[in-house]
């Protein structure tokens, strides 16, 4: 508006609607004003230019202040015609302001916004730019993109320009992508990232940041500049004073680099990751904590999205461990913000297997945040502790909690009592101590617990006979120290009615206890009530006095005028002297094992902190089991060369009893691995499972070879792919074309995390969803959730958790059943578990250890050894590399020849520990095309297995 100071009639009406005393006054002077330009504009009088431009300021001015402006568009669009840059730059800006894309007057500026982006004057080129970003629709983009992209990559064209240009350029591509072809415009926007004005790279990395947020196929080729630009900024070469913000070298230009790199999941240049990877380890390695806040912030601008940027290309664990450290310094900072950022990137990280241990340090100041003032920080705390919980820290997390729940503010209790309720059963460590652990959370916050919590404690006290008493103490303990939730009365109602008699001449306190709350009870609790009366009274027939009360009590509820508390009551008061009553109140039955529902209850809560993993760089490239975005056929990412065909024979599922839903089975069968991982479809129960969780039974299915539907492998064999995966972490293990299964790994000693992805590449979806995985005895395998089906072109992540029980050959199957267009398809897989998958290495061990160990082991089974000969010169560096992969460490300077390979590695099971196996392998130093191959353990079947898979790779 500082155009408009000179126009002395249009500082007056300014004034005269601020001084206006009521809203009345204000529309009275605003529909005077309109009317009087609307009859200026429609004057015969031709107006003069200072008229004209004082009359759009103020329709402009009335706009602002949130009236509707029906007129004088079409003056707006005449001024941008306009030859003097005063009158034009009233209708540029009136024209930004008043029109938008769906207008008709917006075609009325397209030629002329043309003639001013291809004259030679700079300003009427950065006015026509700035409008059409403003305006601009598809038809602007459709129109002026080639004109706006001439100005941005000419290197004539003035810098001021330039920086408009690839801003309006952006603006653009949001509304038409058309407008970009990938196969040019990759380098040349390589081109303007080389750009030694630092306003003009600035805007050119805003546009290529928001290129490649929709699809980064295609842009790889502008990895090494981006990282360029980042080295230059973090080493401050060649940057003005205008752009150093508090002695930073442009930390936004820093930031948008560091984002941009966050869509290319691959970094295959050697040379390029490494200065990459030496540019952000020198970031959170100085990262100091500066009084000045706002140079704090532009220090943890940078700092946050390197670790970010971390996490994504998935480092190396000492870099992660380093993060976390520094998070952790974070999380003790006054400043709220820094301290949120903290929580959240923590957060992320304890997706990390390996960092669990190191966030595990700060537990303690993580719960101080529980009680910080501001609840966004006390959400990240909350959901930070429940993401670090696991068997080792179980109970302290929970205990602490439950603690924070009497304090908790009311926004947070519901959320936080659902969590509570999900971890005291994911690492319950006893069926006791969950129990225990349940009630309290129902005393402390029995308005948030659903009913769903205390229908499974329930369950759990009736099928288990070694519970009752203790559970029906526990609750009856709760009610005589003043517990009055209505969730706390149901629960104990239940328990005491039927557990009440194991509480040696507690039955009268019970009776007294019921009956002092049930007047305040919902109708729903009274109806239990009732029910634990009657079972009371036909326990104790000698108590005259009980008798007598629970007898009145029916009588009164007989005649109230609740038809289901009438009619229990009645009944109740029928039944009591027949002889059948004995018999009618015995103990209930002991609930069938059917699949948990809470995490039905969890579905909505988003995964706002997933941590992005970064793929495979080139030595695994084929292994990658990532969605990439742009891909219709390969939605995984996975295709390999075909290796040949091989057809699924389709086959019709036998369809299975329905499983009845029961209120009382809520937290039955989660998984163990997942903080979010929904229940299985299937399970069987096991043995070491205080719940009856275990893996999926055999699917059924009968063969219809009637069929039509042939499916056919695509990108290789069956038998390639398993092989591959099994010296692998991630990689395809099945694809035609209709599904596609990708497998992304994790292995910790005895435990491992594996990920399915399963991509629909049909043009339909594929309903009907089940996959199986038949219990063998030496794994023990946790599923969890299966979508029922995925919708076309979409794709679904399956966890599944592994403990490796004891040595075996034996592979866990995975059975996968679908539909497609109806028609039933089965798949029998295998998973790529084998006992090398449970190595980890051995460190630092010294030459006496190992040839004891290795002298100590005779021979055969324990010690294997064969001789091969290779068409091919051996290539040392790749052996070396499988021998690492499969889980040795390579032990250098133990063998004197440097043309042998040692190396060492544990086993880990649950049943015997670490087993040390030992490997050498001797290459014959002329030919290098031979070699003996010796394999060594205490475990014949070990050995067996280990040898066999090198030389299956080798």
């Amino acid at each position: 508006m500082s155009a408009g100071v000179g126009y002395r009639g249009l500082k007056n009406f300014i004034d005269e609607i601020r001084q206006c005393q009521s809203k009345e006054q204000e529309n009275a002077r605003i529909d005077k004003e309109l009317a009087n330009i609307r009859t200026k504009f429609k004057s015969d009088r031709g107006l003069s230019s200072y008229e004209k431009k004082k009359y759009i300021w103020k329709l402009l001015y009335i706009y602002v202040l949130g009236y509707d402006v029906e007129f004088g568009h079409m003056e707006a669009v005449a001024l941008i015609s306009s030859t003097k840059f005063s009158e034009k730059q009233v209708g540029y800006i009136a024209a930004s302001v008043l029109l938008h894309e769906n207008l008709e007057f917006v075609r009325l500026v397209i030629n002329t916004m043309q003639k001013d982006l291809v004259s030679r004057d700079e300003n009427w080129q950065c006015m026509a730019l700035t409008a059409i970003a403003n305006m601009g629709g598809r038809e602007f983009a459709e129109a002026l993109s080639g004109e706006v992209l001439k100005l941005l990559l000419s290197s004539s064209t003035r810098t001021v320009v330039r920086k408009k240009a690839a801003l309006c350029v952006l603006r653009l591509f949001r509304r038409n992508p058309d407008i970009i072809d990938v196969n040019t415009f990759a380098l040349k926007i390589g081109n303007l990232l080389q750009e030694r004005d630092l306003g003009v790279l600035l805007s050119s990395m805003s546009l290529l940041c928001g290129v490649v947020s929709v699809d980064s196929k295609g842009y790889e080729v502008v990895i090494p500049k981006v990282v360029g630009v980042l080295e230059r900024v973090a080493k401050g070469i060649d940057i003005p004073q205008d752009y150093t913000y508090y002695g930073i070298p442009s930390p936004w230009l820093h930031v948008k680099a560091l984002r941009v790199l966050h869509y290319f999941p691959v970094i295959e240049n050697d040379n390029v990751w490494t200065k990459l990877s030496e540019i952000l380890r020198r970031t959170i390695s100085s990262a100091p904590i500066d009084k000045n806040t706002n140079k704090n912030n532009a220090l943890h601008a940078i700092l946050f999205e390197s670790i970010s940027l971390m996490m994504h290309l998935n480092m190396d664990s000492e870099v992660l461990a380093q993060c976390v450290t520094l998070l952790g310094k974070f999380v003790s900072i006054k400043e709220p913000n820094i301290r949120y950022l903290g929580l959240e990137n923590m957060s992320r990280l304890s997706l990390v297997p390996e960092m669990m241990s190191t966030i595990k340090s700060h537990q303690e100041q993580i719960v101080l945040s529980l009680h910080d003032p501001d609840i966004s920080i006390r959400r990240r705390a909350l959901d930070l502790l429940y993401r670090m919980c696991d068997s080792e820290n179980s109970h302290e997390v929970v205990d602490q909690l439950l603690n924070y729940l009497t304090t908790a503010d009311f926004a947070i209790r519901e959320e936080l009592a659902l969590k509570i309720a999900i971890l005291s059963e994911r690492f319950a460590s006893s069926l006791k101590w969950y129990v225990d652990v349940i009630i309290s959370l129902i005393d402390k916050a029995g308005d948030h617990v659903s009913d769903e919590v205390w229908y499974r404690v329930v369950q759990i006290v009736t099928n288990n006979e070694d519970l009752q008493s203790h559970a029906a103490a526990n609750v009856l303990q709760k009610l005589q120290d003043g517990s009055s939730h209505e969730t706390m009365l149901k629960l104990s109602s239940y328990i005491l009615g039927e557990f009440g008699q194991l509480l040696q001449g507690s039955e009268r306190e019970i009776f007294h206890i019921l009956k002092d709350r049930m007047g305040s009870a919902s109708a729903l609790t009274k109806g239990l009530i009732l029910s634990a009366f009657a079972k009371i009274e036909t326990r104790n027939p000698d108590d005259a006095e009980v008798i007598e009360a629970i007898k009145e009590i029916f009588r009164r509820y007989g005649t109230i005028p609740d038809a289901e508390l009438q009619q229990r009551a009645v009944e109740y008061a029928a039944l009591s002297g027949m002889k059948e009553a004995a018999t009618v109140m015995a103990l209930m039955p002991k609930f069938p094992e059917r699949e948990s529902s809470l995490l039905k209850l969890m579905a909505a809560e988003t995964a706002e902190n997933s941590l992005p993993i970064g793929r495979a760089r080139a030595s695994d490239k084929d292994a990658d089991a990532l969605p990439s975005a742009g891909q219709s056929n390969d939605l995984l990412g996975l295709e390999d060369t075909i290796e040949g065909t091989v057809p699924v024979v389709p086959l019709e599922l036998a369809h299975p009893k329905a499983a009845q839903n029961d209120p009382m089975d809520l937290l039955e069968g989660l998984s163990v691995s997942e903080p979010a991982a929904p229940a299985p479809a299937s399970v069987q129960p096991a043995a070491s499972d205080p719940f009856g969780i275990g893996g999926f039974s055999d699917l059924t299915v009968q063969n219809d070879t009637s069929t039509s539907l042939q499916p056919q492998l695509m990108g290789g064999t069956l038998e390639g792919w398993y092989t591959k995966l099994c010296v692998a972490n991630k990689g395809v293990l099945y694809q035609d074309q209709f599904l596609q299964i990708g497998v992304k790994a994790d292995f910790q000693k005895a435990q491992g995390r594996l990920v399915l992805f399963l991509g629909n590449k049909h043009a339909g979806e594929l309903s009907n969803v089940v996959l199986s995985i038949p219990p063998i005895p030496s794994y023990r395998i946790q599923v969890g959730n299966v979508p029922s089906a995925i919708a076309a072109q979409a794709q679904v992540q399956v966890p599944i958790a592994v403990s490796c029980v004891e040595p075996s050959l034996d592979v866990p199957k995975l059975q996968v059943v679908y539909q497609v267009e109806g028609q039933p398809l089965k798949l029998d897989l295998q998973l790529p578990l084998i006992p090398t998958k449970f190595f980890s290495p051995v460190q630092n061990i010294d030459a006496n250890s190992f040839f004891g160990a290795w002298k100590s082991i005779p021979s055969a089974p324990l010690k294997l050894q064969q001789i091969l000969k290779c068409e091919d010169t051996i290539d040392i560096s790749r052996v070396q590399g499988l021998v690492g992969s499969v889980g040795f460490t390579v032990a250098q300077g133990l063998d004197p020849s440097p043309n042998n390979i040692v190396g060492v590695g544990a086993f880990n099971c649950e049943s015997s520990g670490e087993t040390m196996v030992m490997l050498r392998l001797e290459v014959d130093p002329n030919t290098k095309k031979q070699y003996r191959i010796t394999v060594a353990s205490n475990n014949a079947l070990l050995t067996s297995s280990t040898k066999e898979l090198l030389l299956k790779n080798l």
